[in-house]
């Protein structure tokens, strides 16, 4: 019997609405096809042309649907339109390319109906694309043909034949020459990280990415690291504040950096004390977790220094 862990669920969903509110905007999406799109007719994709378009679709049985996000971009040249149908997924979902077929025949549906689109027209071309971030590979078919069993050879001709991409984001290389200043792929490479440590100075690298005129851009971007660091950390919170010193992603890295300086020096501190006086007590452990800026704990290693017995360090 499988153990359901509390609030799985609920944080993977906060998780892929994060992605969700990031790929709004139209440089993240950008970003993410000049970088994984690899694909020799993305390099003749016109990025300039990029729009988002509505992800709510009602059938002709008015029955309403919902993809996660779609946008629309042309050719180069005012070339034909291509409609990027991006699902985000923190699980993998066998069925996945049924769903995206229904997402795909309704858009285009949508498109038929508010283009008027006539019998001398070309359908609009549709892309979906799984963006995926679960720990474990995407296992699902990637095709709709694979779905189906034991089909007369006579039949398999006549099998819908919709196939997907995915971007695994845990199995991507993300360290790849072309990437260096993408900063999605900066971004990816914080999902990715295996060591809290290591998360500051990839932070500062995405920070020094980003368009520092597109405050909306960068406001989600802290939004998004804050939910990284407090995984990282659970019970740390970076308040989403702005002073004069600087702009709230700054500020969010600054932060971050003093926060994972204070978990190195409270262990340093804490092996110190254990060195000095021993096994140390609950309690004491306690007030020591508690104190949160460098400073304090420098000032505690110093007193751990010269001190005779533990009460002489004020713990205790």
């Amino acid at each position: 019997m499988r153990t359901r862990i509390p609030g799985r669920k609920r944080t993977a969903s906060r998780h892929d609405q994060g992605y969700k509110r990031l790929f709004s905007h139209p440089s993240a999406v950008e970003h993410l096809l000049r970088g994984f799109l690899r694909e020799d007719w993305a390099d003749r994709l016109d990025f300039s042309s990029l729009e988002r378009v509505g992800n709510s679709f009602v059938s002709d049985d008015l029955r309403e649907r919902h993809s996660d996000v779609i946008w629309r971009l042309r050719f180069q040249g005012k070339g034909q339109w291509l409609y990027l149908l991006l699902e985000l997924q923190s699980t993998s979902h066998h069925f996945m390319a049924v769903r995206l077929q229904s997402y795909a025949a309704l858009l285009q549906e949508e498109v038929i109906r508010r283009e008027k689109l006539r019998t001398r027209d070309p359908l609009p071309l549709v892309l979906p694309v799984v963006f995926y971030n679960g720990e474990r590979p995407w296992r699902a078919p990637r095709e709709m043909r694979s779905l189906y069993r034991e089909v007369q050879p006579g039949l398999r001709h006549w099998l819908p034949d919709l196939r997907y991409l995915v971007l695994d984001v845990r199995r991507l290389d993300l360290n790849r020459p072309e990437l260096a200043g993408n900063w999605v792929a900066a971004l990816l490479r914080i999902e990715a990280c295996p060591n809290p440590d290591d998360l500051h100075g990839l932070a500062e690298e995405l920070a020094s990415m980003l368009p520092p005129e597109d405050s909306e851009l960068r406001r989600t971007i802290t939004i998004w690291l804050n939910s990284i660091f407090h995984r990282a950390l659970p019970g740390a919170i970076i308040p989403l504040t702005k002073d004069t010193e600087g702009d709230m992603l700054e500020q969010t890295v600054r932060k971050w950096g003093e926060l994972m300086m204070a978990r190195g020096m409270r262990k340093l501190v804490l092996q110190l004390l254990t060195q000095r006086f021993g096994r140390l007590s609950a309690p004491v452990r306690r007030q020591v977790e508690a104190i949160s800026t460098p400073r304090e704990l420098s000032s505690l290693h110093r007193k751990i220094v010269t001190a005779r017995t533990l009460q002489e360090t004020g713990l205790g």
